[in-house]
């Protein structure tokens, strides 16, 4: 998600929060300064159960805001099913070359009875899976949080390789559960 000001000094702007593997990927050469300890407090947040965002801007030139709106204009005014792909299209030109600015945790409560909810439903013989976008440590501390993992339950992590994370933006990881009883 992105954002694009104007300041004082009539300078413009561009603000982008996500995902740490989609704003990395956006970076410039430039502005990987503080990834390598963005990375590790990221790997602690994930450890405590909390959930990341990344941040990064840009400053960009009247003329090239001034090209890039026109192309947006004509994307968020387009009806039909080539709509989004225009939108995102328009997106992918702006978000780049961004200097990383740091990254936030918080912690995701859940909703008074979820745990005791996905508890029940367990017992009552249920298969209940998780599908999230979250990094691994952050979303079994969130299947301990919500009763979805027990300790009595063997795991069995399977994730890409590293060549192929490094190829894909976004990191599969799928945590198998089975009741040791």
């Amino acid at each position: 998600m992105s954002v694009i000001v104007r300041d004082e000094n009539n300078e413009i702007f561009l603000f982008c929060k996500g995902a740490d593997s989609i704003i990395y990927s956006r970076l410039a050469e430039n502005g990987k300064s503080y990834k390598k300890a963005t990375t590790a407090h990221l790997s602690d947040y994930a450890e405590d159960g909390l959930r990341t965002l990344v941040f990064g801007y840009r400053k960009l030139e009247q003329e090239e805001y001034e090209n890039w709106n026109q192309i947006f204009t004509k994307a968020k005014t387009t009806m039909g099913p080539e709509r989004e792909e225009l939108l995102e299209s328009a997106s992918e030109m702006i978000e780049k070359e961004l200097i990383l600015l740091g990254a936030v945790a918080i912690e995701d409560k859940l909703q008074k009875g979820v745990p005791e909810c996905i508890d029940k439903l367990a017992q009552a013989g249920l298969k209940i899976w998780l599908l999230t976008g979250d990094k691994k440590e952050t979303a079994i501390n969130i299947g301990f949080a919500c009763s979805l993992l027990r300790l009595d339950m063997k795991q069995f992590h399977l994730c890409l390789g590293k060549e192929a994370k490094r190829k894909s933006q976004n990191m599969v990881c799928l945590i198998f559960l089975k009741s040791r009883s």
